[in-house]
């Protein structure tokens, strides 16, 4: 079997395993465009290519709850996750099995702009005012589970993904994201402070879902199902921790406060 009929087949494992967003991306491609501390090759040297996999609308609940044997309204957001993550090591085995030697980089991490990847990789755009990754037909109700880092290019050269030109999500935007961002973490211009959400979530605000994510009209009909949101944030806590420093004293200080409402 050659290495074009490999991936082929990898794409429908994935897809049966509820990973309904599949791309390949070329490394070396994509590390000219970021800083050296989030390039492949600073956690795999030797990476030629990265596979992208993820999931998009609701979707791949019902395929995990099929899996686990419920209704996909009882599938919450650490099911979908632990199941999700199952999916990726069922690929990450087929990989081995392939002699393709892989590095897996989930979201929890903090170590690539996953956004940016699934950007790459032909899942969307990154929006220029929210900076979330919004798909054509799911807005940003998508979700980038992993990036194996594959050594070498062992199904070959990857070409670059084209997303069609007339997806221009946020122009003519009324852009409800940045008003109903409780912190100010989001603005019209684009010059968003991610802090501001760190600091803000770390706070006990926003702990059940982003409002900037449930205000955006693309893909509407794809959202969570009302009181069980599976695409909650763009960053994890271990992510935000990762990147602006936030550890335990700040969780220590917020169960003592207790919850923040959002306004």
């Amino acid at each position: 079997m050659g290495p074009m009929n490999d991936l082929r087949d990898l794409e429908q494992l994935a897809a049966r395993n509820g990973l309904n967003l599949f791309g390949v991306v070329d490394a070396a491609r994509f590390d000219r465009g970021q800083p050296a501390e989030l390039r492949s090759a600073a956690l795999a040297p030797g990476c030629g290519s990265i596979l992208v996999l993820g999931t998009g609308g609701n979707r791949p609940c019902h395929e995990f709850g099929r899996q686990v044997g419920a209704d996909v309204r009882a599938v919450d957001a650490p099911t979908a996750d632990m199941i999700a993550e199952a999916s990726v090591r069922v690929i990450a085995h087929e990989l081995g099995r392939l002699g393709v030697r892989a590095r897996q980089v989930g979201p929890a991490e903090g170590r690539l702009p996953l956004a940016t990847l699934g950007e790459a990789a032909g899942f969307g755009v990154v929006s220029p005012i929210s900076g979330m990754l919004l798909h054509p037909e799911f807005g940003p109700w998508l979700r980038v589970r992993a990036a194996l880092l594959l050594e070498g290019q062992p199904f070959g050269a990857v070409a670059a993904t084209k997303l069609p030109s007339n997806f221009m999500p946020c122009c003519g935007c009324s852009q409800p994201c940045v008003s109903s961002c409780p912190p100010g973490a989001i603005a019209a211009e684009g010059s968003g402070d991610r802090r501001r959400c760190a600091d803000y979530r770390f706070s006990g605000g926003c702990a059940d879902a982003c409002r900037a994510r449930q205000a955006c009209p693309v893909g509407a009909e794809h959202a969570d199902v009302p009181g069980r949101p599976r695409h909650a944030h763009s960053l994890g806590e271990a992510a935000l921790r990762q990147r602006f420093g936030k550890g335990w004293r700040q969780r220590f200080a917020r169960a003592l406060r207790g919850p923040v409402r959002a306004r």
